[in-house]
């Protein structure tokens, strides 16, 4: 079983409560604008989509063996115009259960997570806990590194840096509030010499998705 994780499968783990299951209260209301957020930098890592002055264009019309992918990529192929970049942020946040449900899925399914049926007057739900601690934790120490800039870190490691400070996960990577701090300053002023354009595209990217948010 494969049980390597994309980049926005890393950041659904690091938003789910270590002790008590469930999606940490801090990210919830962010999650799926982060998590839309993160997957357009999937796409244009691997050149499915690129974005240029704001818009997504398409790339590569192929079917990807990936569902996720899948999900994205489909409304942006049947629609024959060009769309703006904000637009599909907002089109995708409207489906963020559709979005989380899918994220929990293919977790489940590479023995990340698991899932219990709990039920909330009388209303039968599914909390989501992490299975895979060990992985987890590796993954929040890789992004405790990378946000204050404790040895080299990899463009992924950064731009999961910057996805979990768009999404409130800060918190969760540090609970000392003096790190935390340390950590915003850090992220906040990235000199742009010193890393790629990846990481630009994605911190241009969320910057972009946070003021749908608020909106």
């Amino acid at each position: 079983m494969d049980r390597s994780l994309k980049l926005s499968e890393k950041l659904f783990c690091l938003a789910v409560n270590p002790k008590n299951g469930g999606i940490l209260l801090s990210a919830s209301s962010t999650l799926s604008m982060a998590l839309t957020g993160s997957v357009f930098v999937e796409l244009m890592k691997s050149e499915l989509v690129s974005i240029e002055k704001g818009v997504v264009h398409l790339q590569n019309p192929m079917i990807q063996n990936d569902e996720i992918f899948e999900f994205f990529l489909n409304p942006i192929r049947l629609r024959q115009k060009d769309r703006k970049l904000r637009n599909w942020i907002s089109y995708f946040n409207v489906r963020g259960r559709k979005i989380r449900k899918l994220f929990i899925r293919n977790l489940v399914q590479k023995n990340v997570l698991r899932t219990e049926e709990k039920r909330f007057l009388f209303i039968p739900y599914e909390k989501v806990f992490l299975m895979d601690r060990e992985l987890v934790e590796n993954l929040r120490k890789n992004v405790e590194s990378a946000s204050i800039g404790i040895g080299v870190s990899s463009d992924d490691q950064l731009i999961l840096a910057v996805l979990a400070s768009k999404t409130n996960l800060l918190s969760r990577i540090f609970p000392d509030r003096a790190r935390r701090k340390e950590a915003e300053r850090y992220l906040k002023n990235l000199p742009e010499t010193d890393i790629s354009k990846a990481v630009q595209e994605a911190i241009q990217m969320m910057h972009a998705a946070v003021v749908i948010a608020a909106t």
